[in-house]
């Protein structure tokens, strides 16, 4: 019996989870959902799937929904999902707030049920190759830009692009931040941030800048982390990771690793997917999301002061 994932949200990001879910084996897209009727049935005649209006509609249809509809609406729709015991998949951030987060984690506990979130630079191979060489970083600069396209400007800077960079250093340091030294931010075309910088001390000892515009010329997306006698240049963009090694003084032994590229979407799909079925578990679940979240919001608090 193939798995039935229903679509919430059928715009940019929507469109890229549709695409990916019909080449799923084993997994019938069995709904689409859009506030938008025009795009909705457009898309519902292309591909032959089932159009609605109202995500309450594909309960009855539905072993596993995937949520790309505007962050404001995240909770109302897992929440009303995960009560009726459907899994939810959702795109980054899982919500608008924390308290909205720890909801849905306990309902997910309470139900049994399997809860994704959407953040895909986790599968990137790059930083997979990077994780077996990270062992005690001092410092972490994170940078990611790209140029103004219009999109997702419905939520602020940090919790649409700086977050994905959260979650890599929460992944990477499993330690929690003791304070936001610093941030920075200024619009240029919006009236909310399109330029971030935020300064953040780990309980670790480690310090992390992460600096992100969607203003750019250029598309940049780099990890770097230093360590007592090594640098990890991580290339998210271009699936390359370069290892830095210091030998003796002034002497560094250089590795280069071309990691590759994939689809991320369809993995981290794919895997909701397995994790539906019992064959494995979210590489990022709820209480991951949660993590990000919180450090959304001590970034955003010191943007605000």
């Amino acid at each position: 019996m193939p798995i039935n994932i229903s679509l919430i949200g059928a715009g940019y990001m929507g469109s890229i989870h549709l695409e990916k879910l019909l080449t799923l084996d084993g997994v019938q897209v069995s709904g689409i959902v859009d506030i938008d009727n025009g795009i909705g049935k457009c898309i519902s005649d292309r591909h032959k799937i089932p159009f609605f209006c109202d995500y309450r509609d594909i309960v009855s249809i539905s072993d596993g929904i995937v949520i790309a509809s505007p962050t404001e609406t995240h909770y109302e729709i897992a929440r009303y999902c995960l009560e009726k015991g459907i899994h939810v998949f959702i795109e980054k951030p899982m919500a608008m707030n924390v308290k909205e987060a720890v909801y849905l984690i306990d309902l997910t506990r309470d139900k049994g049920l399997v809860l994704q979130i959407g953040h895909l630079e986790r599968f990137n191979p790059a930083f997979k190759k990077a994780e077996e060489f990270i062992e005690n970083p001092i410092i972490i600069e994170a940078r990611r830009t790209g140029p103004y396209t219009g999109r997702s400007t419905d939520i602020d800077l940090v919790s649409d692009l700086m977050i994905h960079d959260i979650d890599l250093l929460l992944c990477i340091l499993k330690a929690r931040v003791r304070s936001v030294i610093k941030a920075y931010g200024m619009p240029l075309i919006n009236d909310k941030e399109d330029v971030v910088t935020a300064t953040l001390e780990f309980e670790n000892g480690c310090i992390a800048t992460l600096h992100v515009n969607r203003v750019s010329a250029g598309k940049e997306r780099v990890l770097t982390v230093f360590e007592k006698d090594r640098a990890l240049y991580i290339d998210l963009l271009n699936g390359r990771l370069t290892v830095k090694t210091k030998k003796q003084e002034r002497d560094f032994e250089t590795h280069d690793y071309e990691a590759g590229k994939i689809d991320s979407v369809r993995e981290e799909l794919k895997e909701f997917v397995d994790s539906i079925q019992g064959k494995t578990r979210p590489t990022v679940d709820g209480a991951s999301g949660l993590r990000a979240l919180e450090i959304v919001g001590l970034i955003r608090t010191s943007l605000e002061r």
